[in-house]
């Protein structure tokens, strides 16, 4: 079916509404018990899951393999390299897209020396 097919949408409603209903119950009920049930160990999985991330690619790499070990070293090579494909991503496009810093942030002291601390700035002198 098309996108462009007039029972498109209709189509598509039918199927997201029981996924909807799915995915509130699970919101408000299921993690609530879950959470409930774990909240001793909640903050230490939340961390370690976050310490475990690291670990893994953050894009999907069909082409690596799906049997183990080589899926697992295989995630291990591609997560640094992810990691930098993703800070080129987000990357500032033009420098309108740049972050704009304050105006004092671009002004240097009278020295012309970085404003870093006074006892770095007399040790240049």
């Amino acid at each position: 079916m098309s996108s462009t097919d007039p029972d498109y949408i209709p189509k598509l409603n039918e199927i997201w509404r029981p996924l909807s209903d799915h995915i509130k119950g699970e919101e408000e009920h299921d993690l609530v018990s879950l959470e409930a049930a774990l909240k001793s160990e909640s903050e230490q999985l939340a961390t370690s899951f976050g310490t475990t991330k690291s670990f893994v690619p953050s894009r999907s790499h069909p082409s690596a393999g799906e049997h183990p070990p080589f899926e697992t070293a295989m995630g291990l090579l591609m997560a640094p390299i992810d990691r930098l494909a993703d800070m080129f991503r987000r990357f500032p496009k033009s420098p309108d897209d740049a972050p704009k810093l304050p105006d004092d942030a671009r002004k240097l002291p009278a020295d012309g020396l970085p404003n870093k601390t006074d006892g770095m700035r007399d040790a240049r002198r």
